[in-house]
């Protein structure tokens, strides 16, 4: 359907600025018109600076990005005096503060802190960074730390429950990914848990 409203647009564009130009030639003294006519009709002679097309596109997918946000939490629609306009949630405000956070020093212990595991199951978190990388090391042990995860081997450890989502989100951000590795299990073994 995108597609389809595209090509209408761009149509609709094309024949809009042929008339124009059409128009332009009419009204136009004898040596312009002569000039003019004698031209196709180029990128140069158009007589909107945006594509409509595209002007759609950025429109659905700035809507979309609205629509996602929002089912995160994120931001909420605030009805106002003269129509309405979007607000940050207090999830959004804390998300934003942390990504302030962030910026200034990725791998800073204030950075450490999300969920703790939730659901069934029990999640496996190894990880592999090379030891001249130690501030990455320390930060990664910080964050298992505070989501209340056990320390099975050096570099090993687990959780009961499932991975809080940011924290992923957090290691892409940091490139960190190639290095950790998360592995959910159904079934304990020998691995034994406290209760939380």
């Amino acid at each position: 359907m995108a597609n389809f409203v595209e090509l209408v647009l761009t149509a609709l564009q094309f024949q809009t600025e042929g008339l124009l130009q059409i128009a332009d030639i009419l009204f136009a003294t004898p040596a312009k018109a002569r000039r003019q006519l004698s031209q196709p009709l180029t990128y140069e002679w158009r007589w909107f600076k945006e594509n409509w097309a595209d002007l759609y596109r950025d429109r659905r997918q700035f809507h979309h990005t609205l629509q996602y946000l929002k089912q995160q939490g994120l931001i909420s629609k605030k009805i106002k005096v003269h129509g309405s306009g979007w607000v940050l949630t207090q999830r959004g405000m804390e998300r934003a503060q942390r990504y302030k956070t962030v910026r200034r020093d990725p791998f800073s212990k204030a950075n450490a802190a999300f969920m703790k595991p939730h659901g069934n199951g029990v999640t496996i978190v190894a990880y592999d960074i090379p030891e001249r990388e130690r501030k990455k090391r320390d930060w990664i042990r910080w964050c298992l730390i505070e989501m209340g995860c056990e320390m099975i081997q050096k570099s090993v450890w687990v959780a009961k429950g499932a991975i809080d989502e940011d924290f992923i989100h957090a290691l892409r951000d940091r490139d960190l990914l190639e290095y950790v590795h998360i592995f959910s299990v159904t079934k304990q073994g020998t691995i034994r848990i406290a209760a939380s």
